[in-house]
């Protein structure tokens, strides 16, 4: 980011593409890969020099005198990082009749109690600077299974509409929240929901569908909270 001036987002997804090939996933980003280390200077030189990156025989640009073909593929993570609703969630399906409706806004505290009661998790999760999630659970469903999910609550302490920056004292809870071992990553407040979130929030779940296996990502924001309540009032 400040050899380039890219945002973070931006820089994760260009990450993303070359993980497994000349860059390997690490938490909050990636870093070169060890077998690549000792070649760098040497791969930089020859890019600053093109008669000499011409006279280079390459897999993908064969210098001798028989013809080569050469097949190169990449990982299509994209397809394994899905964003989802909850009307996608089996354990919400209650509210999928609701219409949102006007409330007002209500505690973190309470609305993280009310999601557990919800998917039936029963376990203790308090708040800490430390935290990756503030409700961990193996208990929701998604397509008649169950699947770990990590979720994020921002109560009626938090206003305005939700950006980055109001998520965590570094603004680094979405990166935090990603590096959870789940399959479902949920970012949960009371009000409107900047497209700021879901965009660092794909990045993440394309870094983390490189690892191999489904990724699913999505928000809840004031609207589908107000479905929810009034689907499971007893829960709240």
């Amino acid at each position: 980011m400040d050899a380039t001036g890219l945002s973070q987002t931006h820089v994760l997804k260009e990450g993303g593409k070359m993980d497994g090939l000349l860059l390997e996933k690490i938490p909050n980003g990636y870093k070169k890969k060890k077998e690549f280390a000792t070649r760098y200077k040497a791969i930089l030189a020859l890019a600053r020099d093109k008669k000499k990156l011409d006279r280079l025989p390459t897999k993908t640009s064969h210098r001798g005198s028989v013809p080569a073909k050469i097949t190169v593929s990449f990982p299509k993570a994209g397809q394994n990082a899905k964003f989802i609703s909850i009307d996608d969630i089996d354990s919400f399906a209650a509210a999928r009749k609701e219409a949102p409706n006007r409330m007002k806004p209500i505690a973190e505290k309470r609305l993280k109690r009310g999601f557990a009661k919800i998917i039936g998790e029963s376990g203790k999760f308090k708040d800490w600077g430390g935290e990756k999630s503030d409700l961990y659970s193996t208990r929701v469903r998604i397509g008649g299974k169950r699947v770990r999910a990590a979720i994020a609550f921002k109560g009626k302490a938090t206003t305005g509409k939700l950006v980055p920056g109001k998520m965590g004292k570094n603004g680094d809870q979405i990166n935090r929240l990603f590096n959870e071992p789940a399959e479902v990553y949920l970012v949960v407040y009371v009000g409107q929901i900047d497209s700021s979130i879901i965009s660092q929030m794909e990045a993440f779940a394309i870094g983390n569908a490189l690892k191999g296996g489904n990724v699913f990502y999505g928000i809840v924001d004031g609207n589908d909270v107000s479905r929810l309540v009034s689907a499971y009032p007893q829960r709240f």
